[in-house]
């Protein structure tokens, strides 16, 4: 069966640690997942993922970041890899933001931050059974 890999972005290590923690325990035996602490790190990350012929399951990233922001990653991604599902995770943001990038469907979904860890697992539980079931 081909790879399928996970990769989170977010310029907070504390952030990416807590992230790591839980979705290693939970999905680190099914899943290949990588962490990237910049918008572009994230997307080397993902062309060189794309390119061996591992396929993206999800990438999960912040909003607020330095460099490229959440939601011009979002885009980038989008542009490139038209069926990728992405989380936004966010400490802030305006409501017509929010609403411009469900709507738009730069994003599947958005987390506020603080988080429950049991959210974060049943999104991804939710993308990974669409994902599995569409897949050629």
């Amino acid at each position: 069966m081909n790879k399928i890999a996970i990769v989170a972005v977010d310029d907070e290590k504390i952030i990416l640690d807590s992230i790591r923690d839980q979705i290693e325990k939970k999905f680190g035996e099914k899943y290949l997942i990588e962490f990237a602490e910049s918008a572009e790190e994230g997307l080397e990350i993902c062309s060189y993922l794309v390119e061996t012929g591992i396929s993206l399951l999800l990438v999960i990233t912040d909003y607020h970041m330095g460099g490229i922001k959440g939601d011009e990653f979002a885009s980038i991604l989008r542009q490139k890899y038209q069926n990728i599902n992405i989380i936004m995770i966010t400490g802030y943001m305006k409501k017509n933001k929010f609403d411009e990038l469900i709507e738009s469907k730069t994003v599947a979904k958005i987390i506020e931050k603080p988080w429950q860890e049991k959210e974060l697992i049943d999104i991804i539980n939710d993308v990974s059974s669409h994902f599995l079931k569409n897949k050629p």
